[in-house]
């Protein structure tokens, strides 16, 4: 806190200054808190010279206004929407994929956590309202080129646009926490150096598994594993935040208390994802099984700042990707 000094301003002279310490006013911010009234009773020093002190104090230390369109403009000129593709899936994410923030896609094994991401991807790329471009960091192996095309193919999509959409997906493979780390710092290097276009236009990340590559670091007597987890956290929020790009991750479930099952990580890493969705086969968390025999999956909000919890959506994974 700045205090109070003489010098501050012309009126702040050296028996004011004392008189106001007396009265346990010695910072700006005490000052201009106070009631000015009664405050010149206390000191005796005249009201509108205490006035003219706390006019020249908020015009040099107080916030700049700025009104409410303003701040709506500024937020809207750093964050854009991003269409999922599947219309379900963007209504429970109140229009689709937020820039500058973290979703997360947890689900039991087998559900159709690579299969969302891929044709979250491959409808990214090839919309042709937006020239964006998708870096996917597979480290579970589950990504195929050759599924990404045939989402495509399914979906009628003209081999020239599909030529295209291919160029703005570049697929990576990491199976080790600390090459994904490096890779995200990597990542923010190119974006800064503007060296290259791809990472110029780069408006989403897809991590897929976080599970994959944090799991075999926080078990047993690795007791370092929790502060690399949390280093991950903040690396993708961090990416989130300073480039504008939605960073989209899967996760797996575990055994909670009473028979629940809940998303991998623990509340330590609660706190990184903005949004959360929980994708399963019926109303219960997911069963592999239940893939074959049905295409239809539930997804449910569990965690969001935009949207009420516990929404329900249905959607489907077929030859196209997903859809309602």
């Amino acid at each position: 806190m700045t205090l109070l000094r003489v010098g501050l301003c012309p009126a702040l002279s050296t028996d004011v200054l004392e008189s106001l310490n007396k009265a346990s006013i010695k910072t700006v911010l005490d000052f201009v808190c106070s009631d000015l009234e009664k405050l010149s009773q206390v000191c005796s020093v005249s009201y509108k010279v205490l006035v003219s002190i706390r006019r020249l104090l908020l015009a040099q230390y107080s916030s700049y206004p700025v009104n409410g369109t303003d701040l709506y403009n500024d937020v809207m000129s750093v964050v854009a929407i991003l269409p999922t593709g599947c219309s379900s899936l963007d209504e429970l994410l109140d229009g689709g994929l937020y820039t500058s923030e973290v979703l997360e896609i947890a689900g039991g094994s087998g559900v159709g956590k690579t299969q969302l991401c891929t044709s979250i991807a491959a409808s990214i790329a090839v919309s042709s309202e937006q020239n964006v471009n998708v870096l996917y960091i597979d480290t579970s192996g589950g990504f195929s080129c050759q599924r990404l095309q045939d989402m495509m193919v399914a979906r009628n999509i003209p081999e020239k646009a599909m030529i295209a959409a291919f160029q703005r997906i570049q697929c990576t493979k990491v199976f080790d926490l600390f090459e994904v780390i490096q890779l995200l710092e990597n990542t923010k290097h190119s974006i800064d150096s503007g060296s290259d276009t791809f990472y110029s236009a780069l408006k989403v990340v897809v991590l897929d598994s976080v599970t994959a590559i944090v799991a075999p670091v926080i078990g047993g007597q690795q007791t370092e594993g929790h502060a690399m987890m949390m280093h991950l956290g903040r690396a993708l929020k961090g990416l989130a935040a300073e480039y504008s790009i939605a960073v989209l991750l899967t996760n797996n479930l575990v055994q909670g208390s009473g028979g629940e099952k809940k998303p991998a990580l623990g509340r330590t890493w609660l706190h990184v994802p903005h949004t959360r969705i929980l994708v399963s086969c019926n109303k219960g968390d997911g069963d592999p099984s239940l893939v074959v025999a049905t295409e239809q999956r539930h997804v449910k909000l569990i965690k969001s700042s935009r949207q009420p919890l516990n929404i329900v959506r249905m959607f489907k994974i077929g030859d196209q990707g997903a859809y309602s």
